[in-house]
């Protein structure tokens, strides 16, 4: 598809959106509440704050892959057994405001949910969600999405993507379904020019320039792959807690566990989200868990983003660099050099020790 794009001012957007909400989309966007910014359903445009917003303090995912949500319901009727299976709303949405990172973390999920065995409730919200994202003008400390082959203005994930250039908005459509939420008001919008392109072109340049963090090649997946048995992992997982926050908050974790609640006469069995960093993770009903410690269940995270995913789907990596776990760890756990420190160890003769 050819790519379209208009240039806006702030009211345009706004008023785009409003419109959007009348037509009876439903619009999740960034919002400031006790001080953090989340992704909220706002009721107006107004309530959006895209002001020195730096990225929010978890993703937008749980629109897509909730946090905790039924499955089915059963109701025991005398010998029988009957099941009612739970289905979204329907209501379409729009994800509107999400950073590239973000955006890219909906692609990689998309891996995981939409693939040889589909998930039919993320693929139904899916369906019915289109993802604006919003390119950074700036970077964070603990930003490294170049490191792992994405961009601060990076599309992919997205449909749209709105770029602030200071007074000035440019919007492109980049898929098909982008344009099409887009065709109702863009006969009113200006078209962007080339300088237009240009300027937001300098604005990702200069944004990238900023961070610098050292790139994870593709061919470290099989590095790290050999590195599954070298006694570096111990040194690197012993600080790890088993909290939990990184895969809260990280954009393209995907672990659940599954929890059936009811009485004699009827129940629910939900979808939770789980991490692979928790001890019952993998413990069976014997007792037996092949992860015993934490290092190897912190290398199992590291592993699954890392080598695991990027060998199954050519991909980069599963991690998209939003930093979130970097910035949110208590005791700081750095996943960019833990992978570094793995890759050391496997190519290095006489290894590297515990403490390093």
């Amino acid at each position: 598809m050819e790519m379209k794009g208009w240039r806006l001012a702030e009211r345009e957007w706004r008023e785009w959106l409003e419109a959007l909400a009348r037509a009876g989309k439903r619009i999740i966007a960034p919002v400031k509440e006790d001080g953090l910014v989340l992704f909220r359903p706002v009721a107006s445009a107004a309530e959006i704050a895209l002001a020195d917003y730096e990225n929010s303090r978890w993703s937008a995912k749980e629109f897509l892959f909730p946090r905790t949500e039924p499955l089915f319901a059963y109701r025991f009727q005398g010998d029988e057994v009957s099941l009612e299976e739970a289905r979204p709303d329907g209501t379409e949405q729009v994800l509107f405001g999400l950073r590239p990172c973000d955006a890219a973390g909906l692609r990689q999920l998309d891996h995981i949910f939409l693939g040889e065995e589909e998930d039919p409730l993320y693929a139904q919200r899916r369906k019915l969600t289109t993802v604006v994202s919003l390119a950074c003008d700036k970077s964070q400390p603990e930003c490294f999405c170049t490191a792992v082959g994405g961009s601060p203005g990076g599309m992919g994930g997205s449909d749209l993507q709105l770029i602030s250039l200071g007074n000035e908005w440019l919007l492109r459509a980049v898929t098909q379904k982008g344009e099409t939420l887009a065709s109702a008001a863009a006969s009113r919008w200006t078209p962007a020019s080339d300088k237009d392109w240009g300027k937001a072109e300098e604005q990702r340049l200069a944004v990238e320039q900023g961070l610098e963090r050292n790139p994870v090649p593709a061919e470290w997946a099989q590095l790290l792959e050999r590195s599954f048995d070298h006694p570096v992992w111990e040194g690197i997982g012993r600080r790890c807690l088993s909290c939990g926050i990184c895969a809260y908050v990280c954009p393209s974790c995907s672990c659940f566990d599954m929890n059936d609640e009811g009485n004699a006469w009827c129940g629910v069995r939900c979808r939770s989200w789980d991490s692979c960093t928790f001890a019952q993770f993998t413990r069976h009903a014997s007792g037996h868990n092949p992860r015993p410690t934490q290092a190897s269940r912190y290398r199992q995270r590291v592993l699954h983003k890392f080598a695991y995913f990027p060998l199954q789907h050519q991909e980069r990596s599963m991690c998209v660099g939003c930093g979130r776990c970097l910035k949110l760890c208590p005791v700081g756990m750095d996943i960019s050099r833990s992978v570094q420190r793995a890759v050391s160890a496997a190519t290095s003769k006489e290894g590297v020790s515990e403490q390093s």
